[in-house]
């Protein structure tokens, strides 16, 4: 029985270990696999989806105005709402993925939201809309985004008031959208940069808290920049006539409205037609185009106010599909320019000439326009960048050409872009390093610089050359390639 014993131990004892060695290699093979995934890896995936389905559905759909506060609620009774039916006339068109949005600039929120009594559990319908989208657009396999605006009329989050009680409002509401429905691939903030500004509404702050939320989630901000600024999708609205130019390799998206509506939202004329000389065959050449420019093309399809794509939309997005296959030829999403993965936030700027706020702070203005720096004509320019204390591995500089969000914005891209710069660093303001020095030619695009792994507080862009008799910049921003 002694032998018997021991030789069943010696058996158990190598059991367990066979177990433990399983155990280890599982757990290497699954943190392997739940890996982050590089920005460059995000975007790839996000472009080769190609076609969504842009989801313009809120209170707008029942009547107000664009922006308008506190409008009445109490017609929002969609009681023949069908989320599978829009998820399944998208897998019709070859949709890959959707974005709803959650709430516009008027205020009101499609979840019940504890930061306010102004969503839907306080109409007559009183159910959870975003849950039920993302429900059916999983269930077909569609990849998830969520649009939400920063500006919001009726809660007064507007330029020129925020503190902390509305940041942290803000903040909330962000947390509950990226918490209560699983994975969001596209996160899109709209009324931020271009309404308020992202040094009032802290970009680095929001940043934060989607990617602890949400590591892989991909953000948009609708700030009408052709250039990855603070965010890592840049946007093209359709309806401006902004267009991804012939040679874009960034990654990005375009709205689209073909369909006649209450700006993006629905009224009574939606049924009843296509905006002029728009269709299926303007629809498909422009998806076609933008597949072609690494762009992702998203149709605005937007619910009438029971809560259904009208049949003008069903039958569209059907012939769609009938007549648009995607280019499995096209070439995999460059990685040809740096990016900023991770931001690190400006304290404060100084320079040569012209006015330096202007850097880290450029806001929209009137016209569409754009307040941005603009130096004097005597070279060099320098501009000195101080980030409050050291920061760790540093690596790219991207400046944001002159801009303007109305079309057309090639001539005022290349008035004043950079074509020669040198790019220095420090730690004390004292003793700088140069670690890196670029150039370009005279065109239209952003500059991303790429520059030696620093670990500085200060950094020095010495402009030798620009494209025309003065430098204009945007905005900057610092950061690091990689996570």
């Amino acid at each position: 029985m002694t032998r018997n014993f021991f030789n069943s131990l010696a058996i158990l004892v190598l059991l367990i270990n066979l177990v433990s060695c399983n155990t280890k290699k599982s757990n290497s093979i699954s943190k392997q696999s739940n890996s982050k995934k590089t920005l460059h890896q995000l975007q790839s995936k996000f472009i080769d989806q190609r076609f969504g389905m842009f989801i313009c559905y809120n209170i707008m759909s029942y009547g107000a105005y664009w922006g308008e506060a506190n409008y009445p609620i109490e017609s929002f009774n969609p009681q023949k709402i069908d989320c599978n039916q829009w998820a399944e006339a998208a897998v019709s068109a070859g949709m890959k993925y959707g974005l709803l949005t959650t709430k516009h600039h008027e205020g009101f929120c499609l979840w019940d939201s504890e930061y306010t009594k102004y969503d839907v559990a306080s109409t007559p319908y009183k159910k959870d809309i975003v849950k039920q989208y993302v429900d059916a657009f999983r269930e077909k396999n569609l990849g998830i985004g969520l649009y939400y605006s920063i500006w919001d009329s009726t809660h007064d989050i507007v330029k020129d008031s925020i503190d902390n009680k509305k940041l942290q409002f803000i903040k909330g509401q962000i947390t509950e959208l990226l918490t209560n429905y699983g994975k969001v691939d596209y996160f899109v903030i709209d009324g931020w940069f271009w309404r308020i500004g992202h040094n009032e509404v802290p970009y680095h702050e929001i940043r934060e808290l989607i990617r602890e939320l949400q590591p892989e989630c991909l953000i948009t901000d609708h700030t009408h920049l052709e250039a990855p600024y603070h965010m890592d999708i840049p946007y093209f609205e359709g309806p401006l006539g902004a267009y991804p130019p012939e040679d874009n390799t960034m990654a990005t998206t375009l709205g689209h409205c073909s369909v006649k509506g209450n700006g993006w939202f629905w009224n009574e004329e939606t049924p009843n037609g296509m905006k002029p000389n728009d269709g299926v065959d303007t629809v498909v050449n422009k998806l076609i185009t933008c597949e072609s420019r690494y762009c992702n093309f998203m149709l605005n399809c937007m619910p009438n106010r029971d809560g259904q794509l009208d049949t003008l939309y069903i039958n569209m997005l059907s012939e769609i599909g009938k007549k648009w296959k995607e280019d499995t030829t096209r070439k995999p999403l460059p990685n040809d320019r740096p990016q900023v993965a991770v931001s690190v936030p400006i304290k404060s700027v100084k320079t040569s000439s012209g006015i330096a706020a202007h850097l880290i702070d450029s806001r929209q203005i009137e016209g569409g326009n754009f307040n941005v720096w603009k130096s004097d004509s005597i070279f060099p320019q320098t501009i000195l960048m101080d980030l409050g204390k050291v920061q760790n591995n540093l690596d790219v500089l991207v400046a944001v050409q002159n801009h303007r969000s109305e079309p057309p914005p090639q001539i005022a891209l290349a008035e004043g872009n950079i074509t020669k710069c040198k790019i220095y660093t420090s730690v004390d303001n004292k003793n700088f390093e140069e670690v890196g020095m670029q150039s370009w030619k005279p065109d239209a695009k952003y500059r991303a610089m790429s520059f030696k792994k620093s670990n500085a507080r200060y950094l020095k862009l010495e402009i030798l050359e620009a494209n025309g008799p003065s430098a204009i910049i945007n905005e900057l921003e610092i950061g690091r390639t990689s996570y």
